[in-house]
């Protein structure tokens, strides 16, 4: 195997407590479904998430990928996105702190746990969250929201996970 990768991906070692793990279970491959509107149109797009345990187990990481390498030559998408995200466990808060990257973007997270959701403050943005709910051992919802002051939740776009067999 190539020395990168060996060094890279790992195996669940003692670095995160298991109370902590939140997101082994999205550990794997995923089949995903895209949904907001663009220009006005509702929109959906395939795509795929995968996620590995990486850095002597210390991190999750993920490749995000929309349109799908199956789908991006015969339905392209102008704000397509192929982008990573690291998840490094904080004992200090007990949280994570995330940073995600595509070729347009950089965004810094902090995520905690609530109510059995995975929220993430996008920590320069004014009320943005990504949270991941609904998780099952097959199945997850993540969305990119706006909390405003009032309560209001303003959905920016919605991704529907299937573990692919």
């Amino acid at each position: 195997m190539d020395s990168f990768i060996d060094a890279l991906l790992s195996q669940k070692t003692d670095k995160i407590p298991d109370e902590y793990d939140w997101f082994a279970s999205l550990l794997g491959d995923w089949d995903c479904d895209y949904y907001d509107e663009l220009n006005g149109q509702k929109r959906h797009v395939k795509g795929e998430w995968i996620f590995r345990r990486v850095l002597e187990g210390a991190g999750i990481q993920d490749i995000f990928i929309f349109p799908s390498r199956a789908t991006k030559e015969t339905e392209p998408q102008p704000d397509g996105e192929y982008g990573s995200s690291l998840r490094m466990f904080n004992h200090f808060d007990n949280c994570y702190d995330v940073v995600y990257t595509c070729d347009h973007c950089m965004k810094r997270l902090k995520f905690t746990k609530e109510d059995g959701k995975l929220i993430g403050k996008v920590l320069d943005e004014e009320n943005s969250y990504w949270i991941f709910s609904d998780i099952t051992d097959n199945s997850f919802v993540w969305r990119n929201t706006m909390l405003l002051d009032d309560g209001t939740c303003i959905l920016d776009c919605e991704i529907h996970g299937k573990r692919v067999k």
